[in-house]
């Protein structure tokens, strides 16, 4: 009987709450405030009212297409993970407009979670002074929490805050965010326009540790912003590493004109970014642009993945590579992106970091910048650039296991970028890249400092070499003759493809092996498995040099003229005999596609925990190593 109530009790509350959430339409050409705001033939009107409502976990706000509304809204009311309160668009035409009208953002979420927001345009470059001349605030906000509190100073498409508490789960879709500008009275914040920003403020003298977790941003174009198109930052956990933001993912997202860099996370940890494009960062289509930024670069972050992006036509003075790797991070890798005449250069690499670097990418006509005071190895455009520098106001600081291989640089005749890495950046690992310059035009100048350097340069491709001063430590191991691309053009095309190896290349099979781990982080010693075109890369044979490699599988065969594995169709067991040998055996497993499984010990193996297929031993006997192939049935 108490089970039976207890079934009824929850049914009531369950069914309780899902009658509490509504959906609310708004629409500025149809409604009235006076609505009920229930339905589309009832919709509300105005921000204002809507801005008036605490919302509820489940509730829907829609906007009507084609509709304009001027001002901020100020989402009240969180959701939970299972019941989000969702912002989206009713109606056909063009998705509906909010001009933030010179507040400080076109949508505020302050200390409030669990929000999607789906299928709106937002714009924000109004002055912030209204008819007469008094400045736009939201009566709540702008106090001690936040300074700038109005569009003054500073300016958002969509503001995020949170101050009290942490705050998780934000989804932001179909989004288009441009013109955010803010309008000061001093120069020196001109600039500060910003499409999204996520921003916790913490107080670690009474413990207030606060966080944004679980962000997805995807399909939104963010074009025309003073400075960053997103941007993560934590106020008051400056040397604190264990407390990061977390789980932050962007896709297919297209950042435009942005007066500064597209993407700038800080103090943040599991980032994935993948199919992006990044064109035109460091703008200076406007004058109240930042004017200078590469891409995207992570500062004070942790396990960032940032793969399969576009970036291009970076500008700027300073930094503005197509994406750089600041300090203070650990486990970053920029993979498989493509990167194209961006003004500073392909590779920057600043210092504090542990285990970040790049590879598998793509670089087209990078680094043209010149240095204005014509100076070598300062603010000229490079190729490669590894530093230490960690701050202004810190000493230098080394870096640990930073690296650069498997990418592939073409230069044309008419730039010359540099290579440069400073003394005391720790130890660096270069190697089967794949770098070709014109024959023609200014030589590429090289340097590599040994002073403190732990240098692992090996196994890379300089074409055309003598149009390159090569500093000694890069020719170590090197190539010089013609890689073959499919590239017809000494000027360079934009299109990735067209650096890829013709099938009679000197580059295959040519390059240094990385393997022995299967930690898909430790990037020194596991190499992904996949090129840039996402072709196998094997953990037994030398890769081709390059973004690219041909050589996917080895010719093992069954059988080898030195050992019998038996039975090579197995269901359960192999038992290994070597020819004139009776010491110690070792034996790593690899499955059909090179991936590193298991490594045994002895004569005999099991593959009992494996499924059905092809496996590949790589065995080492004495100072002897063959391979062969095993087949689970």
């Amino acid at each position: 009987m108490f089970l039976k109530f207890s079934f009824h009790i929850f049914l009531l509350l369950s069914l309780s709450v899902n009658i509490e959430a509504n959906t609310y339409y708004i629409s500025n050409s149809l409604g009235n405030d006076n609505n009920n705001g229930l339905s589309s033939n009832q919709p509300f009107k105005s921000i204002e009212k809507l801005n008036s409502i605490t919302f509820q976990s489940g509730d829907s706000i829609l906007f009507k297409s084609g509709d304009i509304w001027d001002g901020m809204f100020w989402l009240k009311g969180s959701g939970t993970n299972s019941n989000p309160i969702v912002v989206n668009s009713f109606g056909n035409g063009a998705k509906p407009i909010i001009n933030g009208s010179g507040y400080q953002a076109c949508i505020l979420i302050y200390n409030n979670e669990n929000i999607e927001i789906n299928n709106l345009e937002l714009t924000n470059e109004t002055s912030h002074l209204d008819s007469l001349g008094n400045t736009k605030k939201l009566a709540g906000f702008g106090g001690v929490e936040n300074t700038w509190g109005s569009g003054k100073n500073v300016r958002f498409g969509i503001k995020i805050v949170g101050t009290t508490k942490s705050l998780s789960g934000f989804k932001l879709k179909n989004l288009t965010i441009h013109d955010v500008f803010p309008t000061p009275d001093l120069a020196q914040h001109i600039h500060k326009g910003y499409g999204i920003k996520l921003e916790t403020q913490s107080d670690t003298s009474i413990s207030l540790l606060n966080t944004i977790s679980k962000v997805i941003i995807s399909n939104c174009t963010v074009t025309k912003t003073g400075h960053y198109g997103i941007w993560i930052k934590s106020l008051g956990l400056n040397k604190i590493d264990s407390i990061k933001n977390a789980d932050i993912e962007i896709y297919d997202c297209s950042f435009e004109n942005t007066g500064g860099s597209g993407f700038v996370p800080n103090k943040s940890e599991n980032i994935l970014v993948h199919n992006c494009i990044f064109n035109h960062s460091g703008s200076n289509i406007d004058s109240r642009m930042w004017k200078r930024g590469s891409g995207m670069w992570p500062f004070d972050c942790k396990n960032v993945v940032s793969e399969h992006n576009y970036f291009m036509n970076a500008h700027g003075p300073q930094d503005s590579y197509g994406s750089h790797i600041d300090f203070g991070n650990e486990n970053v890798v920029f993979q498989y992106n493509y990167s194209y005449n961006n003004e500073g250069g392909f590779i920057e690499i600043l210092g504090d970091n542990i285990n970040c670097g790049y590879r598998y990418n793509v670089s087209v006509n990078d680094g043209y910048r010149i240095d204005p005071d014509g100076n070598s190895w300062d603010k000229k455009g490079k190729i490669f650039w590894v530093s230490n520098y960690c701050g202004t106001n810190n000493p230098r600081c080394p870096s640990i296991g930073s690296f650069i291989y498997n990418n592939t640089v073409f230069v044309n005749d008419t730039i010359y970028p540099e290579i440069y890495f400073w003394p005391n950046v720790g130890d660096v690992h270069v190697y089967n890249n794949l770098i070709y310059v014109g024959s023609v035009g200014d030589k590429i100048p090289t340097l590599i400092q040994n002073t403190g350097n732990n240098l692992n340069i090996s196994h890379n491709l300089f074409y055309d070499s003598a149009r390159m001063e090569l500093d000694h430590d890069l020719i170590n191991n090197a190539i010089f003759s013609d890689p073959n691309l499919v590239n017809p053009s000494s000027n360079g095309i934009d299109d990735p493809l067209m650096y890829q190896l013709q099938n009679n290349s000197i580059a295959i099979g040519a390059g240094k092996l990385i393997s022995g781990s299967n930690d898909s982080i430790d990037y020194l010693n596991n190499n992904g498995g996949l090129d840039y075109l996402g072709n196998l890369v094997s953990n037994f044979n030398s890769p081709d040099i390059g973004a690219f490699n041909l050589n996917l599988l080895n010719n093992s065969s069954l059988y080898s003229k030195n050992i019998i594995a038996y039975p090579s169709l197995t269901k359960l067991n192999v038992k290994l005999y070597i020819k004139n040998y009776s010491g110690v055996i070792a034996t790593s497993i690899f499955d059909i596609n090179g991936v590193f499984l298991k490594k045994v010990e002895g004569d005999l193996i099991s593959l009992k925990e494996f499924k059905k297929g092809i496996y590949i031993f790589k065995i080492i006997y004495g100072e002897n190593t063959d391979q062969i192939k095993v087949i689970k049935i």
